[in-house]
């Protein structure tokens, strides 16, 4: 049965339009694995070495063992790797109608789904850690071998917890807004050092090793959420319930006062709907609030990532929205493309919609996080205007120009695969993230090296202010393109 399922979906990616844009992200995804178990690996050789022969970890004025040290920070380790999973891991897709009409068991059909996922890079990378780290602690002999053998078993099964709550993440948003809520919590007493929930962690994971037994309830509670999403799933896959198209009762909003914007008011007035009603895009939009805190993570180890990535972390707090939403461009209309093309429509006022989007969310965006990051100082905000220069004056541009060669169908009934997925990758849209990302970073880097940091924000501010004037240059580009494109746009469409 799984040997004719992965037949199924090696004939489904041998047959697609973009067998070579898979092709290449699909090269570039192992070589991200392979990269990241690699940097693992070492992570776990540094993490059981650090301090020398006494095994001892320096923190301050007190040494503590690494492996306590370890148990401190995994309440978080598990905590960004639920946000990490939600956001980044596509959850295995099937042809669920197509193999309805098969006498293939709907209960073989959901452990498929299910089991797919046990060997996911996610459930793998840990272990390019944990193998190297608990080897070196055994080999030093302060260590009972047995427990930390049972050590590491729970703490793979508390990543399949993870793997498995990941299903029901992406399925109940009630769920979902209180697994966040919590998170914020404990981050937030944390932050402002109301509560240190690392004592709490270290005792809490330390029992693991201390108390080996405890494996089972840690193993008992992956197969009871195993089997609750299987049952969840089962009951979902009927045509007159979890597939049925759900029907909501229409109202319309009132866009009146965008009118003055004339025709292009038309297409924003859609967007704003389209941002309103769909799950999908609106995870675009929390996102790109996200993001506005992007900045934050590089704070309190800028001199470990230096300026070069604390630049980009301000960057990117203002391109949040951008980068989510005008990345996908015209894909947000891929279900009614085909017919708006039949339309006595302009192109130039199409993209010009979705340009003067984006570029609204950038200022409002702009606004916001000079409020946060006020509060580091005046070169943060300096940061801050430039990137948002850098994106409103070339990275709008460039979002757009990518979406002509973007090919991606999206349902707009999902809220999945909030990254997109390995069809919207190709060569063009890749090659694109270099001018994006890179340029003005290195930019900024060697300006303020050489001057200072002001001067290195003024430089990225000018090129993005060029970039405004530049409009009519970059716009007249960007309708080529999608002129160009537009035919294997639409075949890709219709393909889906």
């Amino acid at each position: 049965m799984f040997k004719m399922m992965f037949g199924l979906q090696w004939k489904e990616f041998n047959r697609g339009k973009s067998v070579g844009g898979k092709l290449l992200a699909k090269i570039l995804k192992w070589f991200g694995i392979i990269y990241f178990a690699f940097m693992a690996f070492l992570m776990g050789m540094i993490a059981s070495r650090y301090g020398g022969p006494s095994m001892e970890f320096p923190v301050e004025e007190d040494t503590i063992a690494p492996f306590l040290f370890l148990n401190k920070q995994l309440i978080y380790v598990f905590a960004y790797l639920i946000v990490v999973r939600y956001f980044i891991q596509s959850l295995p897709v099937l042809n669920i109608r197509a193999l309805l009409l098969t006498p293939i068991l709907k209960t073989k059909i959901v452990r498929f789904s299910l089991l797919k996922t046990v060997l996911t890079y996610f459930n793998i990378l840990p272990l390019f850690f944990l193998m190297p780290f608990s080897f070196l602690l055994t080999s030093s002999g302060n260590y009972d071998i047995t427990a930390l053998i049972f050590w590491n078993i729970n703490i793979i099964g508390l990543i399949y917890i993870t793997n498995f709550l990941n299903f029901l993440l992406n399925n109940k948003d009630k769920l979902l807004y209180t697994i966040g809520g919590l998170l914020a919590l404990i981050k937030g007493l944390e932050y402002y050092s109301i509560v240190d929930f690392t004592d709490y962690s270290e005792q809490f994971f330390y029992l693991f090793y201390s108390h080996p037994y405890a494996v089972a309830f840690t193993w008992l509670l992956v197969f009871w959420l195993y089997g609750y999403v299987h049952k969840y799933m089962l009951q979902g896959l009927y045509i007159d319930t979890g597939l049925q198209v759900k029907i909501k009762e229409a109202k319309m909003e009132d866009f009146s006062f965008l009118d003055r914007f004339g025709k292009t008011a038309t297409f924003i007035k859609n967007d704003l709907r389209l941002l309103k009603r769909s799950k999908r895009a609106r995870m675009a939009v929390y996102m790109g609030i996200g993001c506005l805190f992007y900045g934050l993570i590089f704070v309190p180890s800028e001199e470990i990532f230096g300026p070069g990535l604390m630049f980009f972390g301000y960057l990117f707090s203002t391109g949040g929205f951008l980068f989510m939403f005008g990345s996908f461009v015209p894909s947000w209309d891929s279900q009614y493309y085909p017919l708006m093309m039949t339309q006595n429509i302009a192109y130039k006022e199409y993209l010009n919609s979705k340009w003067s989007l984006v570029i609204i969310a950038t200022l409002i965006s702009t606004v916001f996080a000079s409020v946060i990051y006020s509060f580091l100082g005046t070169n943060a905000v300096y940061a801050v205007l430039a990137g948002a220069l850098y994106n409103i004056g070339v990275n709008g541009y460039l979002t757009l120009w990518a979406g002509a060669y973007t090919k991606t169908p999206i349902d707009l009934n999902s809220s999945a695969n909030a990254f997109g997925d390995k069809k919207a990758f190709n060569a063009k849209t890749i090659l694109v993230g270099i001018p994006q990302m890179l340029l003005p970073v290195v930019v900024y880097y060697f300006t303020s090296q050489y001057y200072d940091h002001f001067t290195g924000c003024l430089a990225v501010a000018a090129i993005g202010t060029l970039g405004i004037f530049l409009k009519p240059v970059a716009f007249s580009l960007i309708l080529k393109a999608y002129k160009t494109e537009k035919y294997s746009t639409l075949k890709a469409y219709k393909s889906n």
